[in-house]
């Protein structure tokens, strides 16, 4: 009798046991369903809010070709200037991977761009040219389409029942027709971009002869395959990973920087894999990405990884650079890097390091800044003294630290100025006054948050 109850009891047992985790399961399959649904509620948005942003810019555009008001054109380009600027964050919000949107990307820069430069120009008491309003009617024009190829995308995804988050993993799993239909849709207006949009050339960052500049930090012969292999197999060992690596390569990048893709997989269990993209002319590491998992403990300080970052800019033996700041991202903090010559910070050639706070790990690397403006300078000598930038800044500002930096302007140029830092009312600022007529050529406000700290 007792061995009859026994059974009973651990049939109901197994019985419970059974239940809980069904529970349990289905506890975890609602809360990955809600996390989705979620994630794909948020790409909507995204993609919702950017046809709403790219539907403003065309009447703003039509505003400033109908007004006859420079006082109303300053602000109505300026206007448009933080409309493609939101425009273009929820367009890199959309899980259609950059490389499909580089051309749109690059479009709403410039249409931002163009129109605060000529915002300025008229503030300045110049005249918009005929031509350059020729330029704006053909932005509007391009705006118009990408407005109605949006429109025609939107349409599909309702029709279709399409949900954006499907088009994430398109290179992991086959696309629905209707999801490769609405990706392609993606791809034939970012290429229709590239051939219709007129020349832009102008000052400010994102004009045609600036973006297709040809790269000035590629020193070195063309190299192949093996060779970038071989780059990539010793750069790893200035990271200090404790295993080996087989290399290969996976193929050619192709964009400002034209690189070689190189793998390394780890021999040993447990250890990550590391992408690379190596440069083929002179084999420069441009970019390096630990692609595992990342750990959630916290096990490294915001310190020690900075000093981790630190070390291993050293060792790359590219000269001494400077730490402009972080910014601790999830798990990972985020350090930026500016070269010192002659005791004068380049803010141009900049390179960023990435530190695992797991266990210290150099994640990521990225030198795309650096080998884009690095060149062999001959830097000048200031015309006016410290002393004298000291009096140019706003008398309220207390002034803390004085130092020589070269800052890149927006027409490729670049300018030595006295960078004063300082604070009025508890804020901190950047100040920046050319170091040869004395003149104000930038203000940056330094935010604080609790992620590190940002220029803006």
């Amino acid at each position: 009798m007792r061995f009859k109850y026994k059974n009973l009891l651990l049939g109901l047992l197994v019985v419970i046991g059974i239940g809980v985790g069904s529970l349990y399961l289905n506890k975890i399959n609602q809360e990955a369903h809600a996390s989705q649904n979620a994630l794909e509620a948020s790409y909507q948005n995204h993609f919702f809010s950017l046809i709403e942003n790219i539907e403003s810019l065309d009447v703003l555009l039509g505003k400033i070709l109908a007004s006859n008001s420079s006082e109303q054109d300053i602000i109505t380009f300026a206007t448009v200037w933080s409309t493609a600027e939101v425009a273009r964050n929820h367009l890199d919000s959309l899980p259609i991977g950059m490389e499909n949107m580089m051309r749109s990307n690059q479009y709403l820069a410039q249409l931002g761009d163009y129109s605060y430069s000529l915002a300025q120009k008229i503030a300045s008491k110049q005249e918009i040219t005929e031509s350059e309003w020729q330029k704006l009617r053909q932005l509007q024009q391009e705006n118009r389409k990408v407005h109605n190829e949006l429109r025609e995308l939107l349409g599909l995804m309702q029709k279709e029942q399409i949900k954006l988050g499907s088009l994430v993993n398109q290179k992991e799993i086959e696309l629905t027709p209707a999801s490769k239909k609405m990706l392609d849709g993606f791809g034939k207006l970012d290429e229709r971009l590239q051939d219709e949009v007129p020349t832009l050339t102008y000052d400010g960052p994102f004009s045609d002869h600036v973006v297709n500049r040809a790269p000035r930090g590629l020193s070195g012969q063309v190299i192949n395959e093996d060779k970038a292999e071989n780059i990539a197999l010793e750069f790893a060992q200035k990271m200090d990973r404790k295993t080996k690596y087989t290399a290969k390569t996976t193929g050619l990048t192709k964009g400002r920087i034209i690189s070689y893709s190189v793998t390394l997989k780890s021999e040993d269990r447990g250890q990550s894999d590391l992408v690379f993209e190596i440069s083929r002319k002179g084999g420069h590491v441009v970019l390096m990405m630990d692609v595992g998992e990342r750990g959630r403990d916290k096990k490294v300080d915001v310190e020690q990884a900075s000093q981790k970052a630190e070390q291993f800019v050293k060792k790359l033996g590219l000269g001494e650079f400077l730490p402009t700041g972080h910014l601790v991202e999830g798990n990972e903090l985020l350090v930026n890097f500016a070269l010192v010559q002659d005791n004068v910070i380049i803010y141009p050639d900049m390179i960023q390091v990435i530190v695992s706070l797991d266990n210290g790990n150099i994640v990521a690397y990225d030198a795309n800044k650096y080998l884009l403006s690095h060149t062999s300078r001959k830097l000048p000598e200031p015309k006016i003294i410290e002393a004298e930038a000291r009096e140019k800044v706003n008398e309220k500002l207390k002034i803390e630290e004085v130092r020589l930096a070269l800052i890149p302007l927006g027409n490729l140029e670049e300018q030595l100025t006295y960078e004063v830092k300082g604070k009025i009312n508890g804020d901190t600022y950047y100040v920046y006054i050319n170091a040869e007529n004395g003149f104000q050529e930038k203000i940056l406000l330094v935010v604080e948050t609790p992620q590190g700290t940002r220029s803006i």
